[in-house]
């Protein structure tokens, strides 16, 4: 690979945002009624809500927004650059399975796990149009999942999740507790006050009924994020999450459970950050190896900010909000502007170092000139008291658009992985592809491999054209996954058409990739990689070729073919 550089640490979050057109029956009580309607005349709270807040509102009072012509576009002839491909581009959801055009699947959460770090078996989630069949009632869905149990060379759809009196609104976010071995899988509710949590104890074959993770909220809850406490020691097994109370609360709310996710406390949650002087979105939750409590969040002060909240007892207390990074961007929720005309955000996605503790956040931002948007890193490692200056981590020389990083740290702390949407293959600043960056870290400093592509099929903008979804939203959040071998990552991606709807030419489906992880050599730059493709395809996959070739682990196959390279 090329030179490496040096950088500092990640974050980056989002959120989401679908609307539908169809009359709900009132399942909560006049006041709620009026409430909503309030937010949903209301232009300027309406545009703070997450997608799935404006799914609800939409879906009682009519659509606010025109439905504009979808982009149309083949692709780039670009190769792909990438060196350390091994299962890339792999469908996640079933498009057979879309038969009208309610075919929108985005907004992806991720967790893979198997024996001795070998991530076997993989679980995602998405926002799912076609789940939900009109006409819309308290227990309607918008919410999909699939499985994979070899790698994630190929992915089953399971359907929908289990009906419930509350329904499924998507926002899904997954997390898996390394000591019970349950997922958890968050979205939000289709009616009445609060948030989702389905568990799974069989390794994401099914999901069971859903409890309460936001008991003791009226009104209006949206946009969570969820995370488990993995370290060993008092508070491994605990469960956290966050969430935007745009209810009486109005602000960011958390909430804890200490028994596998059975009841979640306190009743009404934990006040973060109060909505009252300033619109506040886009909560993400993490923790570190010494069971701190990390909450991050969007601020939509002048100018707006990305904050922190850090809590020493398992979420029994959290400190001041500090400021991690200063933002440039003015729009609502940190809205870029970019051409196209879907929504973005500017909200925060972090991880804790599990060996030494520092702290990474990236997101992406308006940076100087002309240039409308670029991904940035920040670290802290003082426990969040203090935080670098920002790193621009896109190492494109143009001006086109990168945006809605995600981020994942390996669990012996020795890499990072950030990927993005990116548009620096089209001169025309419009087709879209994932990019993504692998950092090698010691201590405090981290070193960024040079971008690589990860998308080997370049996709249009597509919005505007599902009945059942608002009419800006191209989505707002994906989410990557580590072991001490491989990073994973899924993404909305709408290179496809719709096999059962000839007028979608082109509709958002879910893929897959995995990155086998070496750090590069000056002048071997794509010795790894070649080594890693031709054994990979030579044996059915790099674990295959470990145990032919006679290696006591992926690792050991590694340095073996570090110490081949470097020679």
């Amino acid at each position: 690979m090329e030179q490496s550089r040096p950088i500092l640490s990640s974050l980056a979050v989002a959120s989401f945002l679908i609307g539908l057109a169809i009359n709900l029956s009132p399942a909560s009580a006049l006041t709620d009624e009026q409430t909503q309607r309030e937010l949903y005349d209301n232009n300027a709270r309406f545009e703070q809500l997450s997608g799935a807040a404006r799914t609800l509102l939409e879906l009682k009072f009519g659509k606010k927004d025109a439905s504009p012509t979808q982009a149309t576009a083949g692709s780039t002839t670009a190769n792909s650059f990438s060196p350390i491909e091994e299962d890339s581009n792999v469908l996640v959801n079933n498009p057979n399975e879309d038969l009208t055009a309610r075919d929108t699947q985005s907004e992806t959460t991720l967790v893979v796990f198997g024996a001795a770090g070998n991530g076997s078996t993989g679980c995602s989630a998405f926002n799912d149009s076609g789940s939900f069949v009109p006409p819309a009632t308290p227990t309607s869905k918008f919410t999909g999942f699939s499985r994979s149990t070899d790698g994630g060379a190929s992915w089953t759809d399971e359907g929908t999740l289990p009906t419930n009196a509350n329904g499924d609104v998507g926002d899904p976010v997954l997390a898996r507790s390394s000591l019970t071995g349950t997922i958890f899988l968050s979205t939000l509710q289709f009616s009445g006050s609060g948030i989702r949590v389905f568990p799974s104890t069989d390794n994401c074959n099914t999901f069971a009924a859903p409890v309460q993770g936001a008991p003791g909220k009226t009104g209006f809850q949206d946009k969570e994020w969820i995370a488990v406490d993995n370290f060993t020691g008092s508070g491994q097994g605990n469960v956290y999450l966050v969430e935007r109370d745009f209810g009486p609360g109005n602000g960011i709310y958390f909430f804890r459970s200490t028994n596998n996710s059975a009841t979640f406390l306190p009743s009404g949650g934990t006040l973060i950050a109060s909505g009252a002087a300033n619109n506040v979105q886009g909560a993400y939750v993490t923790v570190g190896p010494d069971h701190a409590v990390y909450v991050f969040f969007f601020d939509q002060s002048s100018p707006q900010r990305i904050r922190m909240c850090r809590s020493n007892d398992q979420g029994l207390t959290f400190s001041a909000a500090v400021t991690v990074a200063t933002l440039a961007t003015t729009g609502v929720n940190g809205n870029l502007g970019l051409g196209g005309g879907f929504r973005t955000n500017a909200f925060p996605q972090a991880v804790v170092n599990p060996v030494n503790g520092n702290i990474y956040v990236v997101f992406n931002d308006k940076p100087a000139g002309t240039d409308k948007a670029d991904i940035f890193f920040t670290q802290s490692t003082n426990s969040g008291l203090s935080w670098s200056a920002r790193v621009r981590v896109n190492d494109d020389s143009g001006t086109n658009d990168q945006w809605q990083p995600t981020l994942a740290v390996m669990p012996n702390g020795e890499h990072l992985f950030i990927s993005f949407y990116d548009r620096r293959l089209d001169a025309g600043n419009s087709l879209i592809d994932v990019f993504g960056a692998i950092g090698n870290i010691s201590g405090g400093t981290v070193t960024l491999e040079p971008t690589s592509r990860i998308t080997d099929t370049s996709f249009p903008v597509v919005r505007g054209q599902d009945p059942v979804v608002n009419s800006v939203y191209m989505g707002d959040y994906d989410q990557a996954a580590a072991d001490n071998n491989f990073f994973y990552v899924t993404w909305g991606d709408n290179r496809l058409a719709n096999p059962n709807f000839a007028a979608h030419t082109h509709q958002p489906d879910v893929r897959f990739a995995k990155f086998l992880v070496f750090a590069g050599i000056p002048g071997k730059t794509n010795c790894h990689g070649k080594s890693v493709s031709a054994l990979a395809q030579q044996f059915g996959g790099i674990d295959a070729a470990a145990a032919a070739l006679g290696f006591s682990s992926v690792e050991a196959l590694q340095d073996a073919i570090r110490t081949f390279c470097g020679g």
